[in-house]
């Protein structure tokens, strides 16, 4: 049926084409009279149509090509707050959706269009100077910008609505505001309070995706439950970067707090390699460099010991439910992993300190798997709350104020 589909959507836009954009000269010429071909256009039509109908009596597929009705994007707080932004030139507005309850509209009368292209400007520019001080304030303009404009007027509407603190909450931003960290918004200056001081963020970047990732069938393969992937110093024209220094300790500080897990590093992490093993693994650790394609999101990828793995290779080798219909914004690759079918994702907003990768190890990981008898099955349901706990790990260290934002500020976490 997917293959009819597809050979009667290819015949519709062709005669579509044919007759509206060629013009019907060219029918004419071809020996096709313009009744016959408005005839066998709508022939076309009603096949289509029929074949779409059928798809629809399809378990799971009663929506196709519709838009998903509200009673099942409400699922989506089943397990907690979602809050999705968005900002325009008409009004600007977060909608709070929360298990049991009608949703609930919060004005945000000072997010404008301009502030936020303001902002993207902002991070723009400090994330061209990694490093120096005019990132750290580049980027602290910022997170002071979006506390004030949007995130601490929908914290107020939270709290009034009496939901504790360092419970989870998902953001489900639109358009510009997507590549803008939501999730450490705040003032940082003494005696003042920021978000991740309050709630336990995660992203997504729609209600279905997040729907569809939650729930995925689990996995069938069992042991090793982790696939490590460590590759301290790309090949192929992905070469030119810088070696990872800690990447060994880190992948070690792995293996012993989740033994069993199946380790693919060095000249074993080939592009092929990686491939063949991804399917059989439900939790996958991965220690390399990346490059994100902003324009074409799908063309993003790991750097691998031979050649890149784009996220296009990932998706069909992964799972089946991928979401290839992505928005048009630009896709971060933590993000987009979560349209190829995985629950979970944690990722980094530019690239982390390789110093921070073991210790990041053993405060993640070491919760992650703290529960269970079996080490090697862990829950993914508490990542969120293992990004949180290494978060605040690397901003303890030191007094706040003499932390960079930079080393902490980029971990995200995306997903159920």
């Amino acid at each position: 049926m997917a293959a009819k589909f597809t050979e009667l959507s290819a015949q519709l836009e062709q005669s579509f084409i044919q007759n509206h954009v060629d013009g019907m000269e060219v029918s004419l010429e071809r020996g096709v009279s313009r009744a016959d071909a408005v005839g066998r256009h709508q022939n076309l039509s009603m096949r289509w149509k029929d074949i779409v109908n059928r798809i629809r009596q399809l378990s799971g597929f009663a929506t196709f090509l519709q838009p998903t009705p509200f009673h099942l994007l409400a699922h989506a707080a089943d397990e907690g707050h979602v809050i999705v932004i968005n900002v325009s030139k008409i009004r600007s507005d977060a909608i709070i959706f929360q298990k049991g309850v009608e949703p609930d509209i919060v004005k945000l009368p000072d997010a404008t269009p301009e502030g936020v292209k303001h902002m993207s400007s902002l991070m723009e520019g400090a994330l061209s100077v990694p490093g120096s001080s005019g990132f750290e304030e580049g980027i602290k303009l910022v997170l002071r910008l979006l506390w004030e404009s949007i995130v601490q007027p929908i914290v107020k509407r939270l709290e009034q609505r009496g939901l504790p603190r360092r419970s989870r909450i998902r953001w489900c931003p639109t358009s510009a505001l997507c590549p803008l960290p939501l999730h450490a918004a705040g003032i940082y200056e003494p005696d003042e309070l920021s978000l991740p001081d309050i709630y336990i963020s995660s992203y997504t970047r729609t209600l279905s995706t997040f729907i569809r990732a939650r729930n995925r069938a689990p996995h069938s393969a069992l042991r090793p439950s982790i696939l490590a992937i460590g590759v301290p110093e790309p090949g192929g024209d992905d070469g030119t970067d810088a070696p990872l220094e800690f990447f060994s300790e880190e992948l070690d500080r792995l293996l012993k707090h989740v033994p069993g897990t199946e380790l693919l590093d060095g000249f074993a992490a080939s592009h092929d390699a990686v491939l063949e093993r991804l399917p059989t693994r439900p939790w996958v650790h991965i220690a390399c460099h990346r490059h994100q394609d902003i324009k074409r999101p799908f063309q993003s990828h790991f750097c691998l010991q031979d050649k890149p793995l784009t996220l296009q290779q990932v998706i069909p080798c992964h799972t089946a439910t991928g979401d290839r219909n992505t928005p048009d914004e630009g896709l971060h690759l933590a993000v987009a992993m979560q349209f190829a079918g995985f629950r979970s994702v944690v990722g980094t907003l530019w690239a982390m300190d390789d110093a921070d990768g073991p210790g990041v190890v053993d405060s993640f990981d070491k919760f992650l798997f703290r529960k269970k008898k079996d080490r090697k099955t862990g829950d993914y349901k508490e990542a969120a709350r293992g990004v949180s706990r290494f978060t605040k790990m690397i901003r303890s260290r030191e007094d706040v104020r003499e932390v960079p934002f930079e080393r902490w500020v980029n971990f995200i976490h995306v997903g159920a």
